[in-house]
């Protein structure tokens, strides 16, 4: 599941459904009765109280108060909400009228959901120019635009499997995923709808239609939970179950009326009881969707079943504090994200507001909330002009959209053009890539293979005095250090957390008679550049072995990509070592990241994991060589830098902090024992002194946190080359 850097983001509540239920003043105080009346359309106060707890336990869990890790499953509630409110509205349309109104359906959406939703978007992007680092507007504003297009869900699930995106700032705006699964859902249900109306037993035939989605939808949720989490977190086949659920209520409530209060009072109690308890049988370790998520989803269902009877639960769900939270709570939940998020923009990697501010700001998101429902909402919302005539709805919408696209765009080209120091289009000094991907092996390089001839000067012991300005003529260009990346991924050559069959890759000189095997996780890709600058220069082929987040050990591991252990590590890992006895290489260069969050808690000592690394490169033909894992940085370089250009040692971080406490511990033991080389380049990325800098000879080392930028990794091919054991050919 999505990580804390990544966060989980639950969805807004859709107020649609509660378009033709508005209270009327003699419904203010609704009486208990014996049936449920779910399917009439009359107003439930219960059913706002509801929205109300679901928009709580997100704001809670959002602002991170402790006792709320599982109150994401707020999403849950608001998409069974949906689904029973939306189809029901339908239904009783077809039932009153013999027709669905496909025109008048998407005006009520868009006036009641785009005012607020363009407006949030467009205060959210301005805001962020002031708030936000340059070189993070244009991926913002991208994540923008693609909300408004109702595709955001689609461009955070790509993003979250991006390895390399993960210590960037949370997207102010990654909220609204949640619409876009609502969106791609009503795009299409209406015609299946319409389609199953036409039969002679409407409604049963609507029922078949969306068990067979609820039941397509679930399984889909089951298997990509554990194969690929973003995916099924956030893309509507693997959210489709929970729409679908709550549309088979709403067709079939009403045989729920004669259901005796002895069995659906208890049962309502205990739908909220589920609720409820998910905040303590969920925890950020619980795979999601998957199983876990029938707790709150059908939670919700028995509290819709249950109706408002005497002492159910209607009569707690329906006081007005949760009732107040449930009226505004569309609008809570556009602007509650933005509100908590953007205050922390500057923060260290790693690094939270207190507690008492993060409460602070999320009462602040009550009362803009309320506002933007008081404000923006209704006035559009209960007007006539809108109302009375569909397609003046649906033109004012695509001016709207329009508008908002266009603000959103405009922030991201502005900062673009700011940060563009001319030389954003030079490429990257790593340009040694196969001129096509592996199908199954990389092309030869078309590219000339002479290596950088220079690596690095080591900066003086001391630090300079008066400020440091980022050089006028960087390298990479500032807007490009965040995706100046070696490329293997772009090759197919790097597998991520899902894959476990090496691909058969190779770089360099792929008819040489020396066999050079590169192997290890992101660290051993990162300095893949300086790698095939040496074997380009030697005449070497390179093959390389890399796995997202898998260290090359003879240990288990924990995965928090998966929050479970690492399986496909350990498949992949065996696989690896089969292919390295049939390839028999001269040399093997391991890296992998130092040990902060990944190792098994069971055996986190780095003695022994220097030991495991040993026992299986022992498996391993060829000499060996360790390379001890580069310093970090306690900042998203890029994005620091960005605000500090003229000066950039607030971006740069303790030497102490970037080596870590016992640096180089876990391959010296490996070395020792394999009696491989040993090679350290540290003295090259973090010279000796009081912090590690940010750029070295006019090259930004990062490009996030942790990964050096293809540019500064190719640059310090030639001391590696020095340090390996063989000669020159």
């Amino acid at each position: 599941m999505p990580t804390t850097a990544d966060p989980i983001v639950a969805a807004p509540p859709d107020p649609e459904g509660f378009e033709e239920q508005a209270p009327k003043p003699d419904q203010q105080k609704t009486r208990a009765t014996n049936g449920t009346r779910v399917s009439s359309g009359e107003f439930r106060p219960d059913l706002e109280g509801l929205r109300g707890v679901a928009i709580l336990l997100v704001l809670l869990f959002h602002a991170g108060v402790p006792g709320f890790s599982g109150g994401f499953v707020g999403v849950d509630v608001f998409f069974v909400l949906s689904g029973f409110l939306i189809t029901g509205l339908l239904l009783r349309e077809h039932e009153r009228s013999g027709r669905i109104d496909l025109g008048a359906f998407y005006a009520r959406r868009a006036r009641r959901i785009l005012p607020a939703a363009a407006v949030v978007l467009a205060a959210t992007m301005l805001l962020s120019w002031f708030i936000l680092a340059p070189v993070d507007l244009p991926r913002v504003a991208g994540d923008a635009v693609a909300s408004a297009l109702s595709v955001g869900n689609i461009r955070f699930a790509a993003g979250a499997t991006d390895y390399f995106g993960t210590d960037v700032a949370p997207s102010p705006v990654i909220h609204y995923w949640s619409l876009g699964v609502e969106e791609q859902f009503y795009l299409l249900w209406p015609a299946l709808l319409i389609l199953a109306t036409r039969s002679r037993s409407p409604r049963v035939a609507t029922g078949l239609v969306l068990a067979g989605v609820a039941v397509v939808s679930y399984l889909a949720a089951l298997v990509l939970t554990d194969a690929n989490p973003a995916w099924a977190f956030y893309s509507l086949p693997t959210r489709a179950w929970q729409l679908a659920l709550g549309g088979l209520v709403a067709v079939g409530a009403a045989r729920f009326n004669g259901v005796p209060d002895r069995v659906a009072v208890p049962l309502g109690w205990l739908g909220l009881g589920a609720i409820l308890a998910t905040l303590v049988v969920i925890v950020p370790g619980t795979p999601y969707p998957g199983l876990a998520a029938l707790v709150p989803t059908l939670g919700s269902v028995a509290v819709i079943l249950a109706g408002v009877r005497r002492r159910s639960v209607a009569s707690l769900l329906a006081v007005p504090a949760l009732r107040f939270l449930g009226r505004i709570s569309y609008s809570l939940y556009l602007v509650h994200w933005p509100i908590l998020v953007l205050p922390a923009a500057s923060l260290a990697v790693g690094d939270v507001l207190p507690i008492e501010v993060r409460v602070g700001l999320a009462a602040l998101s009550v009362v803009v909330g309320w506002a933007s429902y008081r404000w923006v909402e209704q006035p559009i919302h209960r007007g006539p002009r809108f109302a009375a005539r569909p397609s003046r709805t649906l033109a004012a919408a695509g001016v709207a959209l329009a508008l908002t696209v266009a603000i959103c765009g405009s922030v991201g080209l502005a900062a673009a053009a700011t940060l563009d120091q001319g030389d954003a289009g030079v490429a990257s000094v790593q340009s040694n890539a196969p001129e096509s991907p592996p199908a199954p092996e990389p092309s030869e390089s078309a590219v000339d293979a002479t290596p950088p001839s220079t690596s690095p000067t080591p900066s003086p012991t001391s630090t300079p005095r008066g400020p440091q300005p980022l050089p006028a003529k960087t390298r990479p260009s500032l807007l490009a250090a965040g995706t100046d990346a070696e490329t293997l991924e772009a090759d197919g050559c790097l597998l991520g957390q899902p894959q476990t069959k090496p691909p058969n890759c190779a770089y360099a000189n792929k008819k040489g008679t020396f066999t050079l095997a590169l192997v290890g996780d992101s660290h051993a890709a990162h300095w893949f550049p300086a790698i095939l600058a040496v074997a380009n220069a030697r005449g070497w082929r390179l093959v390389p072995f890399i796995k997202l987040s898998c260290r090359f050990m003879d240990m288990p591991l924990y995965s928090h990509w998966y929050q479970r252990m690492y399986t496909e590590c350990d498949t992949w890992r065996k696989l690896v070592v089969a292919k390295l006895k049939t390839l028999k290489p001269d040399l093997v260069i391991e890296a992998s990241i130092r040990d902060r969050v990944t190792t098994d808690a069971t055996d986190p000592d780095q003695v022994h994991q220097g030991q495991a690394m040993a026992r299986l490169l022992q498996q391993v033909p060829g000499a060996k060589a360790l390379i001890v894992d580069t310093p970090i940085s306690k900042y998203n370089v890029p994005s620091c830098l960005s605000s500090n250009r003229s000066d950039v040692r607030p971006c740069e971080t303790t030497r102490s902090f970037a080596l870590g406490p016992s640096p180089g511990v876990v391959e010296k033991t490996a070395a020792d024992i394999l009696g491989a080389t040993l090679i350290d380049m540290t003295p090259l990325i973090c010279p000796a002194g009081d912090t590690c800098p940010v750029v070295i000879d006019g090259m930004i080392v990062y490009r996030d946190s942790q990964h050096m930028t293809a540019t500064f990794a190719a640059s310090m091919w030639g001391s590696i080359d020095d340090r390996l054991p063989l000669p020159a050919p």
